[in-house]
Formats: C-alpha cells, structure tokens, sequence
C-alpha cells in the first residue's frame, strides 16, 4: 500500500503537539499571505541593454550658467565633437548681463557678428607712418605721464593696446586720425581767439601754443602700451585689446564697444560730455564739424552723419570695470558623439588678456535630453526609485566653481547613460511623459593653463551606447504554486524535526530520574 495508517501513539493528541501544530499554523498562515501579496504586487528591475533611442542622431543639451566675471560681449559658446563643430553658437541661448553685485540685468544683451563692428575707419585711408610724418596727435602714456593725465585733464581718452595684437594695429590710423581731429578742432578754437583778442602769434612760444591747444581740448586722446607697462593695465582690469576707455575727473566712466569709425567716436564722446558738463560748457559739437568735414566723402555720407548724432549716440549701460558677468541659458542640439560644450572669452575686435580672463561660474541648470521629461521625474515619485535618481539628471545645478587663481578655469568630465522605461502599468504615467532620460556621472578639477593661452571653462561629454532599462518585474503563476507548496511542506518538515527533538529530550530526562 502506498499510504499506511499512522501508528496509534503519534496520533494522540497531547499539549506538545497542540503548541506545535498551532505555531505551525501562524507560520503557514503568514508565509502564505506574505507569498499572496508578493504575487500580485509587482517590484522595480534594471537590466542592461544597447542604446537603441536613435530616432534623431542628436540630443538636446540644456544649460543655465552664470559667469561671473565675464562680459557677455566677451562670451562665447563653442560645441566640439567627434563628427562636427559650432562656434560663437547663438541660435536659442540668451545672454543677461550680471553687475557685480550678481543682479542680472533686465534687457537681453545681443551677441555681435564678425560683420556687425566696423574695425577700422575706411575713411582714412592713410597708415599710420604717414600720420605721423607731421608728429603724434594721440599722446603715448608712460608710467609717470598716466597718473599726472589722470589728475589734470578733466577728460582723458585712452587707448590701451599691445605691441602684438593685430586688432590694435587695424585701429591705429583711426585712432590716431581721431587725435589729429581733437588737435585741428583746438588748434581751431585757440586761433579764434587770438583773432579775437588781436594776440599775434610771434606773442607765443611753440610749447606755450601747444599748451593752450592740450588746455582747450575737450578730450585729450591718448594710447598706453600694456606690453610695455603691464601694471598700470593690470590696476585698470584691461581684459581685451585694444580697450577704449574715458576718464572724467580720474574716474572710469565707460569703454567704447562700437563702430572704429573716428564719426562714431567723436559721437560717443559727445554723448559722455553732455552727461557730465553743464550745457554752456559742451566742446564736442565742434569737434563733430571738424570730423565732418575729415571723414564725411559725399552727400548721402553727410546725410547719414545727421542722422547719427540725434539717433546712434551710443550709451554706457554700466560701468564695464567692475566686473560684469553674464548670464547664458537656453539649449543646443549636439551630436550623440564625445564632444565639448565650451564657454570662453573671444571677440572678433578685440585680442583677449589671457591674465584676465576670470572663467568663475556658477551652474544654475546642466542637463540633456527633454526638460519636460525631467520636470515630470522631480514632479511624480516612482516605486522602487531612489531620490539620487532625480539629482543624477542634473548633478551639477546650483553648484559654484571659483577659480583662485590666474590661467586657471574648470573642466567637467561627463558620463551620459540613457535611462529607458519599459512597458507595464509600472510605467504607464512616466512612458506617456518620459520615455527616456539622462543620467549623468560627473567630475570635475580645475586646470591651469599657459600663460598666453586664454582659459576656457569647458564641459566634455560621452554619449554612453549603453542604456539602463528599468522593468516591471513580477511573479508568474507557477512560481507562486510552488512557493505554496513549499510553505505547507517546509512547516510540516520544520514541526515534525522539533517534535522528534523534543521527544527525543524527554525520554533522556525521564531515564535520568529513574
């Protein structure tokens, strides 16, 4: 027979056996319900895969950084990678300037083309050998004759400039034609007079008329070689060459940033003059005659050269020498390629003082992929998933990278793994909204650079082929039978052993006793 009855002294009942078979109940009772449950609930899964998202060979980079001690006409963003570059990108980025209290600017500034500054005055046609055959108009500073123009003469015009910048030698006839306007003009004005005065000139000395022309000048125009005497650019935080800038009463009141034209120089001036002389005291509507009749070469020139002085008068915003910063944000679509994301000082007219540059910035937002898909990750939160999920789309944000010292500026390293949500009621709310996301292990270090190279803060990114797809994962209706089974035949086994280890303990007790 298959099945025998069991003996008669295991199937009485005794206290033993009903404290045994009561805690086998609880124990099957509360395995089998814990089994139940896991069955119909389902658990959160990873797997491994190849990165199969490649609907569009490029992928969206978004970013939100703060510069904080670079201009935005100075910043400039460059995409590099393995198959393709971009540079000075400005299709959907928008630049803010920041004053140096942080507080970003309410207008948007404009980033300027190579074809939008004119570099040098076409209307002076002559070099600058030929400008100076009759002497120089502007006046070459030293380290002794800066501080004395500083504190004699009200309005002081410099250009700082170096011996090896190409930019600085396309302005130098325009620059020095400039300065043979202001002279003309005052030459001008100091001749009126002694017409006026009925003074003979055999009265005055060569040096005494050239002091009265230097006094009578509205500006005196001026130019300080920074290779020469670089303390005295490094005190004045030059950054680019050539700077053009304006003091009043020793006081920096603004940099030119416009047209290299000695009309639209002569305009600019104008314009700082009337905000600081009273209205009787204003010099350069004579000056603007005198650059008129130099530089205007026709009638539709004259025309224009009107026009001008009522309307393209240009203003100094801020005061670009207390260390303006910019802020950059918006997205560029980059190839799913190792590439660079860089953001560095350039200018078409300018050369850039490589010891000045500051690439300190700060990292409000860096990210790839859909913003949305990220905002609807922050917004729900998904069973099984941790909150570093979240902060790995974007690591970086809200983090401040200072640079302590000169030729330095930061480099990231990025690693970007594609993170896929698969099918499953699971994922039914996330793959309606956020199908894929980026995850991104970042590190960074600061670097240093040579001295004449310009530093350049720079983000380098690897599209990782692989991606970590997250699984619904639950149990199959087999594998919960047999984790009953398993219950009921394992409690059977775990009882009957303490009961034969009980039993076995008291028959030893009671043959010890008798």
């Amino acid at each position: 027979m298959m099945y025998q009855g069991a003996p008669s002294d295991i199937t009485e009942t005794s206290l033993r056996g009903k404290i045994l078979s009561a805690l086998a109940m609880v124990s099957m009772s509360t395995l089998f319900l814990l089994e139940t449950k896991a069955y119909f609930s389902t658990t959160l899964g990873t797997d491994l895969s190849l990165n199969n998202n490649d609907d569009d060979p490029r992928i969206q980079l978004n970013f939100d950084i703060t510069m904080m001690d670079l201009p935005c006409e100075h910043a400039t963003v460059d995409v590099y990678s393995t198959v393709g570059f971009e540079k000075n990108v400005t299709k959907n980025i928008r630049k803010y300037p920041v004053d140096e209290d942080g507080v970003r600017q309410r207008f948007e500034a404009r980033n300027w083309h190579q074809d939008d500054v004119e570099l040098w005055d076409p209307a002076v046609p002559d070099t600058i050998e030929d400008l100076h055959k009759d002497g120089e108009d502007a006046i070459s500073l030293t380290e002794m004759s800066f501080p004395y123009a500083l504190e004699h003469f009200s309005y002081l015009f410099v250009k700082f400039y170096t011996s090896d910048c190409s930019n600085c030698e396309d302005l130098a006839p325009t620059w020095e034609a400039l300065g043979e306007v202001i002279t003309d003009t005052s030459m001008h004005i100091v001749d009126e007079y002694m017409e006026d005065t009925d003074i003979e000139g055999n009265e005055y000395s060569d040096d005494e008329y050239e002091a009265a022309v230097n006094r009578v000048a509205p500006v005196l125009v001026t130019k300080l070689n920074c290779s020469v005497y670089p303390s005295i650019c490094n005190g004045q935080g030059v950054r680019v060459y050539p700077t053009m800038r304006v003091f009043v009463d020793g006081e920096a009141k603004g940099d030119y940033n416009g047209h290299r034209t000695v009309m639209e120089l002569v305009h600019w001036l104008s314009h700082i003059e009337a905000e600081h002389r009273e209205p009787g005291e204003l010099k350069m509507q004579t000056v603007l005659k005198h650059a008129s009749e130099r530089t205007v070469r026709n009638e539709e020139e004259q025309e224009w050269n009107d026009a001008l002085t009522s309307y393209r008068a240009p203003h100094n915003s801020w005061n670009v020498t207390r260390h303006p910063g910019c802020q950059l944000s918006g997205h560029i679509m980059v190839d799913k390629a190792p590439g660079k994301f860089l953001i560095h000082a350039q200018s078409y007219g300018h050369d850039i003082a490589a010891h000045m540059t500051n690439l300190s910035h700060i990292v409000q937002h860096f990210s790839f992929g859909d913003p949305g898909a990220q905002r609807h990750m922050e917004e729900h939160d998904l069973p099984g998933m941790s909150s570093r999920f979240v902060k790995s789309l974007h690591p970086m944000d809200e983090n401040v990278y200072v640079t302590g010292e000169l030729h330095q500026a930061y480099h990231h390293h990025l690693r970007v793994i594609a993170a896929e949500f698969g099918e499953g009621t699971m994922f039914q709310w996330t793959r309606e909204k956020a199908r894929v996301v980026y995850r991104i292990l970042q590190n960074s270090q600061l670097s240093t650079y040579r001295r004449h190279i310009v530093p350049e803060a720079k983000w380098s990114y690897e599209i990782s082929p692989i991606a970590v797809s997250y699984l619904e994962e639950s149990r199959t209706w087999y594998d919960y039978l047999t984790g009953v089974l398993a219950i009921v035949g394992g409690a059977f086994t775990v009882v009957g052993m303490l009961d034969s280890g009980l039993s076995s303990l008291s028959k030893k007790k009671s043959s010890y006793y008798y």
